[in-house]
């Protein structure tokens, strides 16, 4: 028990004043003998004990009801020594939930506007002389305001300011903040206000550390949960989760089949669903779509097509309409346009006298799958040249590298030509500058040398160190494994048909050994039926590798006569290769952008999707050789974001297209009544937004203080003092 006024204990003191006036009072007479009185003496000596108890219990009475008067002036609470009672001046702190299911419209508006009604209510009605601070959570909080806690007026203000973000729930970081707002209010009667739709998958993922922080809350505040989303009414939901162009390279003049994809994450079928796309904002160029039917928990592949007139990062965004939660109805996302693609292919061993057998002419047709009359105007550009041929200045105008069954160097093998050192040197370059190379082996790979030369005792280009050559029976080749496709990977295709049967159906005879367990770097894409690795991968520097164990000729395998695994995998890689352009620059909501400017001359900043303008100050490191680097970190709105020089306009720098976190709408269950209490591990006061919610918290407020209850004991008592006095003054 704790008491909101103890100063007022002190007239507890006045229950000295009935022990003085019986003690020290008592009416005062002189003693007469009388004859008369001789044979009473016995009868007064009997009764007297009698009437010393009475007068006692009546003393004890009446300091009672002075204590119970103290008591109640002293105002005592049931609770610890952090909350009050009615009429006691509150420190408040608000905690927003902003992730974008509080955008979700389930009645007449929408949870957010919801929250800020139930705020507002709250703060008129808080006792006078009380503060507010105002925080807004997602995955991370901050700090909204007002700079004065007390000043109410601006804690009204700040409360109509708020916005949602583009990311998903997590209650812990609201939790975490509001328990160190705590130590900012100077007074001790603490509470602490979640405005949440309470959605599962915001309390879940972090249930351990919620209730532990809860508990800690609970010590020090008073924990209110006011629930902003209705129950009864489900939210019917369409959320865009992907743009993709599966199969195809952008490029200039061309109309791309793109796919976005939709789900369904509501409880009802959805009907009649319209989806558009447009490119760059042109909404002359707009496609429309209209899905018939999604059921719930459904995914389904709306096909439409983007014209692409011009090369560089262009924005695709795809739209749907007619749902309850607007979140995820915009997905943007900036893909690579090339005017022309220019692949440089180094043959180590072409034939002379049968061109059509080496790896140069597999290749070739592979990346330029189009009529012979039609390879002129085609924007793939292929170069074929022998090793010999390969010079350092190749390098620097071509965007991806092909080495097939090329030897590390002219020493590797007596009358072999093998690549030169200027070559390997700028190969090197070429690659951490965002170039791509895919090196497949063959008669002329010497794993000793190419580990020397371009693995871990050179240029660091390799994914794995290689081991010596391993070669299989006739009878008995190895196959790829189609099921060990990284499923996060661009091969992740391969694990489905068709792809996945005509890969199983290619035999492999020799290739060449992997230790897949010596480098972190590395990542294995596929694997052949005897679980050696097959194609693996690393990012060097901004460029990427790909080596394949086998060769791309049809000296080691098969493969190259199988056109619907080796030309899918040729056309995988050119696509996936070209599109590392845009990499970086799709980012979930929340996440940094980074942009590496080639000077720093000038101070930076960065256009949000509303228009308005950051500064970012001068590019960070350029020192040692460190790439100069520009960060931005807030960007929990979805949309484009745009970085250049400060001043420009429009910028010229790179545009960032930052996208929903779509954890968020995947499940839109949210928790009940005695499942929250669960998830926190107490019973919090729970109030239903818009629904009494001021008469519920004046009630918690009323239950905490026990002035009444004691009052209502004096009363008794002072009932029971009366009632005693009058038989104690009886006449006997």
């Amino acid at each position: 028990m704790s008491f909101l006024a103890p100063l007022m204990l002190l007239g507890a003191t006045a229950v000295t004043i009935p022990v003085v006036l019986h003690f020290f009072y008592k009416t005062r007479y002189r003693k007469l003998p009388w004859g008369a009185m001789r044979f009473l003496k016995q009868s007064i000596e009997q009764t007297s004990r009698r009437l010393k108890f009475q007068e006692y219990i009546l003393l004890a009475l009446r300091c009672l009801c002075l204590l119970l008067l103290a008591g109640a002036l002293a105002r005592p609470s049931c609770t610890t020594f952090h909350t009050g009672g009615r009429g006691e001046s509150v420190d408040a702190v608000f905690v927003f939930d902003t992730s974008f299911s509080m955008g979700a419209r389930d009645g007449e508006v929408t949870r957010l506007d919801r929250a800020k009604q139930a705020a507002q209510t709250i703060i008129d009605n808080l006792p006078p002389n009380s503060t507010v601070q105002i925080y807004a959570s997602a995955d991370r909080s901050s700090f909204l305001g007002p700079v004065t806690p007390g000043n109410l007026d601006q804690a009204r203000q700040v409360v109509q300011t708020i916005e949602l973000t583009s990311q998903a729930g997590d209650a812990l970081p609201g939790l975490a903040e509001a328990y160190a707002a705590l130590d900012r209010g100077a007074g001790s009667n603490k509470e602490v206000y979640l405005f949440t739709d309470l959605q599962k998958t915001g309390w879940d993922q972090q249930a351990a550390a919620v209730r532990a922080k809860a508990a800690e809350i609970k010590q020090r505040a008073t924990l209110v949960v006011v629930r902003c989303g209705s129950q009864d009414r489900p939210i019917n939901n369409v959320a865009i989760v992907d743009i993709t162009y599966p199969g195809g390279i952008p490029h200039t003049g061309s109309r791309l089949p793109v796919t976005v994809l939709l789900k369904n994450t509501g409880k009802n079928p959805v009907r009649n669903l319209s989806v558009t796309l447009d490119v760059d904002g042109k909404h002359g160029d707009k496609e429309s779509n209209t899905v018939d039917e999604i059921p719930p928990g459904q995914t389904f592949p709306a096909q439409l097509t983007a014209k692409l007139d011009t090369a560089g990062a262009v924005l695709l965004t795809a739209k749907v309409t007619q749902d309850d939660l607007p979140g995820d109805n915009q997905l943007d996302r900036l893909i690579p346009v090339r005017d022309r693609i220019r692949v440089l292919v180094v043959d180590g061993a072409p034939d002379p006298r049968d061109p059509k057998q080496s790896a140069g002419h597999f290749l070739r047709n592979a990346l330029l799958p189009v009529p012979a009359n039609q390879i002129d105007d085609y924007f793939v550009k292929v170069t074929v040249v022998p090793v010999e041929e390969a010079g350092p200045g190749l390098l620097g105008v071509n965007d991806i590298v092909f080495l097939c069954n090329v030897a590390a160097s002219p020493a590797d093998r007596p009358g072999v030509p093998g690549l030169s050192a200027e070559f390997v040197e700028r190969l090197g370059t070429f690659v951490k500058d965002g170039g791509s190379l895919v090196i497949g082996t063959g008669d002329n790979f010497v794993a000793s040398r190419y580990n020397a030369i371009l693995g871990s005792g050179g240029a660091h280009l390799l994914p794995f160190d290689v081991e010596e050559v391993v070669g299989t029976l006739p009878e008995t080749p190895s196959h790829p494994a189609p099921d060990t496709a990284d499923p996060a990977s661009y091969l992740a295709r391969f694990r489905d048909d068709p792809f996945r049967t005509a890969s199983a159906n290619v035999d492999v005879f020799r290739f060449v050994g992997i230790n897949d367990a010596d480098k972190p770097n590395g990542r294995v894409l596929m694997r052949l039926s005897y679980q050696k690795p097959w194609i693996t991968s690393r990012n060097v520097g901004d460029g990427e590798v790909v080596f394949v164990s086998t060769s791309l000729d049809a000296s080691w395998t098969n493969w190259c006569a199988n056109s619907g695994s080796y030309v899918s995998f040729v056309q995988l890689t050119l696509s996936y290769l070209t599109g590392k352009a845009t990499r970086g620059v799709n980012v979930v909501a929340g996440g940094p952008l980074v942009w590496h400017p080639v000077e720093a001359r000038h101070g930076f900043e960065i256009v949000r999707p509303d228009g308005k303008r950051v500064k970012l100050g001068k590019a960070t490191g350029g020192d040692g050789g460190a790439k100069l680097t520009v960060n931005y970190a807030d960007t929990g709105v979805a949309g484009l974001y745009h970085m250049g020089v400060e001043g420009e306009d429009p910028p010229i720098g790179p545009r960032f297209a930052v996208v929903p976190d779509l954890r968020e709408s995947d499940n839109l269950d949210s928790l009940n009544d005695a499942e929250a209490e669960q998830v926190i591990g107490f019973k919090p006061v729970l109030v239903l937004a818009g629904v009494d919610g001021d008469n519920a918290l004046t009630s918690e407020r009323n239950r905490r203080e026990w002035t009444i209850w004691v009052l209502l004991g004096l009363f008794f008592v002072a009932c029971g003092e009366a009632g005693w006095a009058w038989v104690c003054g009886r006449a006997w």
